[in-house]
């Protein structure tokens, strides 16, 4: 695809016909979507725009990105390769997806007043407008949710892992597929927790389930530091060294390369601002867990000794 298209694209400047033949070259793989987020990056646009801009995407768009750091992302949003303006006729349902890049994060409002938080390397995925029925969205990844009260319409979030159904609350989702780990954490208010169909569990406020290796479970929720992610922070209270490595992982898409048996078993408690990025974190922790790691140029797998 070329690089020309793919500026007047964001530019809103291409015809019918350019809009059907990027959406396809989109479906084609991932790949291509990747090299989409890469130029929408590059091109630097889509969240550093006046205010007026915001406000008119808001109207167009029903949903309002605010810049949430000095270095926060450019977030890529695919308003399903073209299909709000080349299937807007159509009876199928039309969707926007937003995809964060690794190490940074986004804050939206969609059109029925809901406040999102979403963490690194997610993907959000949300009907153009919702139906009568429903309000439903598709995560992969980590978001916060602040929902607006309406019980006449549920709010539910839909993920590989297991689903939220509720009426208006606060809560936390992190669901990242490639972990095969579902935990859901509620603040306000109160949410359903299902697999399918089959409804597992309520939850109260300050109480979290957790769905991994098909075994649910439901805790108190007894540090919130995790939840700083909202504000740039990744925090980590008593843990070790290879569940924070983990944690790198997921937030900044790399691969870290170790071998448990070997690491030091102390555990670590602090936080980083995700602004710094992974190599600086692993300096710090360096600092308090003797360790030493090496990063591969040519594939980027960090390599822990």
């Amino acid at each position: 695809m070329k690089r020309e298209l793919l500026h007047r694209f964001f530019e809103g400047k291409t015809s019918l016909d350019e809009e059907r033949q990027l959406r396809h070259w989109l479906t084609e793989s991932e790949e291509n979507e990747k090299i989409l987020l890469h130029e929408r990056m590059t091109y630097d646009a889509l969240l550093f725009t006046p205010q007026k801009e915001k406000n008119r995407r808001k109207r167009l768009f029903a949903f309002t990105p605010r810049v949430i750091s000095t270095v926060a992302a450019v977030a890529l949003l695919i308003i399903a390769g073209g299909l709000y303006l080349y299937d807007r006729s159509s009876h199928q349902e039309q969707y926007n997806t937003i995809l964060v890049p690794p190490g940074q994060r986004i804050n939206l409002i969609l059109a029925d007043n809901s406040n999102i938080w979403l963490n690194a390397n997610t993907t959000l995925r949300y009907p153009t407008q919702f139906s009568r029925k429903n309000r439903t969205v598709y995560l992969d990844g980590e978001a916060y949710f602040e929902v607006s009260k309406n019980r006449k319409k549920r709010f539910i979030v839909k993920t590989g892992l297991g689903d939220v159904k509720v009426t208006g609350t606060s809560f936390n989702v992190e669901a990242y597929s490639q972990f095969e780990r579902f935990e859901t954490s509620l603040f306000e208010g109160g949410v359903d927790i299902f697999n399918g169909e089959k409804k597992l569990t309520s939850l109260k406020p300050n109480e979290k389930t957790v769905i991994e290796n098909g075994v649910y479970s439901t805790s108190e929720i007894t540090n919130t530091d995790k939840y700083l992610w909202r504000h740039g922070l990744i925090a980590f209270d008593s843990k070790k060294l290879e569940e924070i490595l983990l944690t790198l992982e997921k937030y900044f898409a790399v691969e870290i390369q170790i071998n448990a048996n070997q690491l030091p078993q102390h555990t670590y408690t602090g936080k980083f601002r995700q602004s710094d990025g992974v190599d600086y974190a692993l300096r710090v922790l360096q600092k308090s867990i003797h360790f030493s790691y090496q990063r591969d140029e040519k594939t980027g797998i960090i390599y822990i000794k």
